[in-house]
């Protein structure tokens, strides 16, 4: 049995539709902070292991013949996959004394769950792009540039890391035909995630490859497929074509972005002036996820040692590609 069983919910409509003040206010913070989380297309499935098939390839082979001949069975080979759900847990404990003080400006209970859930959103966010088990934090999902990398391991195809050639998008030098070039070099891109059109897609830059992105148009004259729409939330969403441009932002620290601006021209972690562009094709026959259930906090008030009041955010689940041209990336786009 594999998680595709059920309809997936991002974490937008599980927001709008869920009768659980407590799930819908995590999922409404969680939304607010923009992490990568709310564009997932979750199912709701209690199970530490998702597993399925997906083609790579050894497809049937079709034959044909005259009229009344006999159809020859031809049969294909698809390769099994398992992925594993992580779990997030947090216990937010507060002294009574804090929660009952009257002068208090805040809720401080209300005000560390807030700063926590601000702090998974970016935490997430990290993880979904850079994090490996090799080198990273084995206690959590597998980042996007790790499966690209690892194309055999996570079934993703080996055409899914696109180099742009160092094509020159600085500010000072970009010129009409370096900014042709990026666009159709993205367009590429959307291609090798099964999207021509960007449908269901998401792209993932810094915010300074976003305002590039966007001088690269003004540079050719033309909005190139270039628009600025309104989410359900009648929030202002950036498109290209009928992909999402989104800021993946920065790391909790504040200070470090997630996807930087000093790649090598390989891609690799360094200190040059090069960047990437991560892009997922979301849907339950492309890149989605499972989840026990969505992320809610259990207020378990005050504790048997009748001075803490605490609060445990808890969830766990997993993301999944079954389709090879689920993820790819595009990498040495010069930025300085």
């Amino acid at each position: 049995m594999t998680v595709t069983d059920a309809n997936a919910l991002t974490m937008a409509q599980y927001a709008v539709l869920s009768n659980n003040p407590m799930v819908q206010a995590v999922t409404f913070s969680l939304l607010d902070m923009g992490t990568a989380m709310t564009d997932i297309p979750f199912v709701n499935k209690k199970t530490l292991i998702a597993n399925g098939v997906r083609w790579e390839g050894n497809l049937p082979t079709p034959s044909w013949g005259s009229i009344n001949s006999t159809p020859v069975t031809t049969t294909g080979t698809p390769k099994p996959y398992q992925e594993q759900a992580y779990v997030m847990r947090g216990a937010i404990k507060v002294d009574k004394v804090l929660v009952n003080d009257v002068n208090a400006i805040s809720d401080p209970r209300a005000t560390q769950l807030a700063a926590f859930l601000k702090g998974f959103a970016y935490d997430f966010n990290d993880k979904f792009i850079n994090n490996d088990h090799a080198s990273g934090d084995a206690n959590s999902i597998v980042g996007l540039k790790a499966r690209i990398d690892g194309g055999l391991s996570y079934g993703v195809w080996s055409s899914a890391k696109i180099d742009a050639g160092g094509v020159d998008l600085s500010k000072a030098t970009m010129t009409a035909a370096t900014a042709n070039s990026f666009l159709e070099f993205l367009e590429q891109l959307l291609w090798t995630v099964d999207s021509p059109n960007g449908d269901n897609v998401t792209l993932y830059m810094n915010e300074v490859m976003a305002r590039r992105f966007n001088t690269a148009l003004r540079t050719l004259g033309t909005s190139g497929g270039f628009a600025i729409v309104k989410d359900q939330f009648d929030r202002d969403q950036k498109k290209f074509m009928g992909a999402t441009i989104k800021d993946i932002g920065y790391k909790a620290d504040q200070a470090t972005r997630i996807i930087t601006t000093t790649e090598t021209s390989t891609g690799a972690a360094g200190s040059s002036t090069f960047t990437s562009i991560y892009a997922v094709n979301y849907g339950e026959d492309h890149f989605h996820g499972w989840q026990y259930e969505p992320v809610y906090a259990n207020d378990l008030g005050l504790l048997n040692d009748g001075v803490t009041y605490s609060t445990v955010v808890d969830w766990a689940g997993g993301v999944i590609n079954d389709n090879i041209r689920s993820v790819a990336r595009l990498y040495d786009i010069k930025i300085s």
